[in-house]
């Protein structure tokens, strides 16, 4: 991590699985799990932010960032959106990227670091819209990364990884992961950080 010997100030931003309430039963979720490995790394000054809204879209970041994000005066902003825009299906992919590039840009114009995920993938169970429409929203926001330059965390490539695709008790119900897959998914952000470690005391919780 660039400036690593300084204090940093991270916010994540974005719907539920973000959020992390409710489908995980009390168990931590992924930015609480990486918050702890930050601290296992003597990160003990670093402040976590998690303003994330169950039912929130990208338009709604747009809307809300000064509030959600930038009056922390952050120097990361992790991004985790895009399940509840799928409602809007193909039509609204267009709305959906070009909302997305404004608040990487939004965030980059304070000098902070925008870091964009891909959501998890779903089971068949979860709404149709998010079956029928999460792949085209997923490579929507592999573009805006290439096109913001934004470093990517691509969950949803991890997931469905025909090799070795998410065990179905990864997800709590239809789209949203449960204890096991916010553990997924906070080795898979800690990993893009250079910071995953099996051998730490996060890391020995297990992923079965």
């Amino acid at each position: 991590m660039k400036d690593s010997d300084r204090p940093l100030t991270w916010t994540f931003i974005g719907d539920s699985v973000t959020a992390g309430t409710w489908h995980t039963y009390g168990a931590r979720s992924y930015p609480e799990l990486f918050a702890e490995r930050m601290r296992e790394m003597a990160r003990t000054a670093d402040v976590f932010v998690n303003t994330a809204v169950s039912g929130w879209t990208v338009q709604e970041l747009d809307l809300h960032l000064d509030r959600i994000a930038l009056r922390f005066s952050p120097d990361l902003v992790v991004v985790g959106i895009g399940l509840n825009d799928t409602r809007h299906g193909t039509a609204g992919l267009a709305d959906f990227a070009s909302a997305y590039r404004r608040v990487v840009r939004a965030v980059h114009g304070t000098g902070a670091t925008v870091v964009v995920q891909t959501p998890n993938d779903t089971l068949p169970t979860a709404p149709q819209h998010v079956v029928d429409h999460l792949p085209r929203y997923a490579d929507q926001i592999r573009s805006v990364a290439e096109d913001t330059g934004a470093p990517l965390v691509d969950h949803y490539a991890v997931w469905t990884d025909p090799a070795s695709p998410a065990p179905e008790h990864w997800y709590a119900m239809g789209c949203h992961p449960g204890p096991h897959g916010h553990r997924a998914m906070a080795r898979t952000l800690l990993d893009a950080f250079g910071a995953w470690d099996p051998a730490s005391r996060s890391g020995r919780l297990t992923i079965p």
